[in-house]
């Protein structure tokens, strides 16, 4: 009876690794795009907007290489004027090929965006 248990205790370890990876991964893509969005919209330009919310999604998924493999941040500055919004989405593909025995798919692709104001006082570049 007790090697009946021991096949179904490792596949509920490996779906519960499964499920932390997921939800830890979709905190992370969350925060990312969070950031991105926020590092956007302190910008002086369009172009500098992209870049620094492209920078801010990098450096906040640096050390996620085993569940974040590869990832994308796409900044849109939208008109980029005083009281209009800046948005940011970062995409994120989890990795679940090495959870052997669940059948599950190779990777997930998460995605998130986050959207925030430009300052409606700011001065126009």
């Amino acid at each position: 009876m007790a090697l009946g248990y021991v096949p179904l205790m490792v596949l509920a370890t490996l779906a519960i690794v499964a499920c932390l990876r997921l939800a830890s991964t979709a905190i992370d893509v969350r925060s990312a795009a969070a950031a991105a969005a926020r590092q956007a919209s302190l910008a002086s330009t369009p172009t500098e907007a992209r870049q620094a919310g492209g920078d801010a999604a990098s450096v906040s998924l640096a050390g996620r290489a085993v569940t974040c493999q590869p990832s994308t941040a796409t900044i849109d500055p939208g008109a980029f004027a005083p009281g209009g919004q800046v948005s940011a989405t970062v995409t994120c593909s989890v990795r679940l090929d090495d959870l052997y025995g669940l059948g599950l798919p190779g990777a997930v692709t998460i995605r998130a965006t986050s959207r925030q104001p430009l300052d409606a006082y700011r001065s126009q570049p």
